[in-house]
């Protein structure tokens, strides 16, 4: 609290207009202050010490240095499904709930990740190349597969897969899964079968992650892996970019191994434009931008503010992310 009021302090090197959030915000109570990344450094003593909540946008570093000048707040909430850059367990060490927003672009993911799939193997970008260039040879992309000879493995079933399962279902794919945790019953509800990862790996002729980037999956998809996939075989990522070796990836793609790769997120956002994986036609691009769209952001700005005003108000969250190591610590 500042000057008697509720802070809310957004911290966002992506987007310039907050101006829905302020508004919300507002209307509750709250001042809202933001900062930029290069303003940072100047401005946390003037904020931190007083924010009573924190919205903390994809790919902005919160981490132990930053939540330890978090005197005064309660809750911190990514603007986004992801929240791989906000340190729980710091968090929890100052009592501070940290918290997200999941499901808000379930469809729009779920739709880009198909759309990848489907330009991947229809090779959109090269017949597209080749009308720009003057060309008009249907036959000079080939090989070209049926698509519904594929077997689809998702890495992951979670609520965005299990979308992507049922769009695909019409198109008469096999439907594969690795995801321990998830319930038996749901992939007999969704017709897709269960296996082992490495029988995912050998039987996957398009591969789709859905898995949030954790030390323990970073790099999940090595060369190793890739190399037990069928020869020919696509990779479509609409989760999080480490969960790929890139450079493996371009060497398994170089080497002809695997045939191409739809990617919406890279390990580095943006990605140097000298990149090796961007100088490859078999490689297709979208700036991590699988969860846009006007309803999205939409539904993304309002419920992150809720969380704000419920975080601070000491109501129910949607999910605690740090609940464990909260636990731990009143233990």
């Amino acid at each position: 609290m500042k000057n008697g009021k509720l802070l809310a302090w957004i911290l966002d090197d992506e987007w310039i207009d907050h101006s829905v959030e302020k508004a919300i915000l507002e209307q509750n109570g709250f001042d809202v202050k933001v900062t930029r990344f290069e303003t940072l450094d100047a401005e946390w003593p003037i904020y931190a010490p007083y924010a009573d909540g924190v919205i903390v946008q994809v790919g902005f570093p919160c981490y132990e240095d930053l939540i330890e000048k978090l005197d005064s707040c309660r809750v911190i909430t990514a603007s986004s499904v992801g929240y791989n850059t906000i340190d729980l367990d710091a968090a929890a060490s100052k009592g501070i709930k940290v918290t997200h927003v999941p499901e808000f672009c379930s469809e729009e993911v779920s739709d880009q990740t198909i759309a990848h799939m489907l330009t991947i193997t229809r090779r959109f970008p090269a017949y597209n190349r080749q009308v720009k260039e003057g060309k008009w040879d249907p036959m000079d992309t080939l090989p070209i597969q049926r698509f519904s000879s594929n077997t689809v493995g998702f890495v992951g079933f979670g609520k965005i897969a299990r979308r992507v399962a049922e769009k695909l279902k019409p198109f008469g794919v096999r439907l594969i899964a690795y995801a321990p945790s998830a319930p038996k019953e749901v992939f007999s509800k969704y017709s897709v079968e269960a296996v082992e990862f490495n029988d995912l790996l050998r039987q996957s002729t398009i591969l789709s992650l859905h898995i949030p980037l954790r030390p323990e999956n970073r790099n999940i998809i090595g060369y190793e892996q890739l190399k037990m996939m069928p020869k020919g075989s696509l990779i479509v990522n609409t989760s999080r970019g480490g969960l790929i070796n890139e450079e493996d990836l371009y060497q398994a793609i170089v080497e002809g191994h695997i045939a191409g790769a739809g990617l919406d997120v890279l390990l580095n956002e943006p990605p140097d434009p000298n990149d090796p994986l961007l100088s490859l036609d078999e490689v297709y691009v979208t700036p991590h931008s699988g969860y846009v769209s006007d309803d999205a952001l939409n539904e993304l700005k309002n419920k992150t503010c809720q969380n704000i005003i419920d975080g601070v108000a000491g109501r129910p969250l949607v999910k605690v992310l740090n609940k464990e190591a909260l636990n731990k610590l009143i233990m």
